[in-house]
């Protein structure tokens, strides 16, 4: 079954996860990383999925090395996948910079996260604070960064929440 069939639909997951924790344990012992993935976000949707997709070893240019940022402690629901999880909140410059320039391994950004503040011009604001603040941290000490993925999601195409609200309720 391929990484994106397994991952999509989860069906093999009882079956062969053993099997992935297995094969995991033996490439983390080499500890010979072809890339190393920085998730920002990991435990949302997106960010939690790519937790569980890139460590695995038939994941193009893996398995990965994965680095999970979020601003809350680690879940139990993601604690089994092998990801290095950073407890950082992104929103404080500071804190971004103590957590996330130690990363000097990391190849590539997934950035998969969002605040949602009360105007557009505050959520603006916040999320480009953040976004420059792991890029601050992370770009002069990463030396083998090669790929940065912003994913926004459909607020950036359907408008903002408070417009669709609007528009449900004026239906």
């Amino acid at each position: 079954m391929s990484w994106w069939w397994a991952g999509a639909i989860g069906a093999a997951k009882a079956e062969s996860y053993s099997k992935f924790i297995k094969k995991l344990k033996e490439y983390e012992q080499t500890r010979d990383y072809q890339n190393v993935g920085l998730v920002v976000g990991v435990t949302g949707i997106v960010g939690n999925s790519l937790a569980e997709i890139l460590p695995r070893p038939d994941t193009p240019g893996g398995p990965w090395k994965v680095y999970g940022v979020a601003r809350r402690p680690r879940p139990n629901w993601n604690a089994a996948y092998p990801v290095d999880y950073l407890q950082c909140d992104v929103s404080d410059q500071e804190n971004t910079q103590a957590k996330l320039s130690k990363l000097t391994d990391v190849t590539h950004i997934f950035y998969v996260t969002w605040a949602g503040r009360r105007t557009e011009a505050e959520n603006c604001q916040i999320n480009g604070a953040m976004l420059h603040n792991v890029l601050r941290s992370v770009i002069p000490n990463a030396p083998n960064l090669r790929h940065i993925c912003l994913q926004t999601g459909g607020k950036y195409y359907m408008g903002p929440l408070c417009w669709i609200i609007n528009l449900i309720q004026n239906e």
